[in-house]
């Protein structure tokens, strides 16, 4: 089974699937949202990951300290993707904003 929070994906849900022409579904065994056919965020481990350009991702990193590289393995770090966990779920509708960017990029 996989490990992710539920709490988590319940407020994904409620935050993403409002949004017109996101579904949900599953990618890797977790939770995942998709646009277009393509995945933009997964719920896995303790928070998120979502996808944004690579200058994008160097950029957050740089400016917020919360915000981590997604290592799904150690050693192994996906540069278009970012991680995000938050300890109170509802905390991810103040990081929406960027979620909206992941999907309009790989809305294309």
């Amino acid at each position: 089974m996989s490990d992710y929070r539920e709490a988590v994906k319940v407020a994904l849900d409620d935050l993403l699937l409002k949004i017109p022409n996101v579904v949900g579904g599953k990618a890797f065994g977790y939770p995942a949202y998709k646009v277009a056919g393509k995945m933009f965020a997964f719920v896995g481990g303790k928070g998120i990951a979502f996808k944004l350009p690579r200058s994008r991702v160097e950029a957050l990193l740089a400016e917020h300290p919360i915000l981590h590289p997604f290592e799904p393995t150690e050693g192994t770090v996906w540069k278009e993707w970012i991680s995000l966990d938050l300890d109170d779920p509802a905390d991810y509708a103040d990081y929406l904003y960027l979620l909206e960017e992941a999907i309009a990029y790989v809305a294309g």
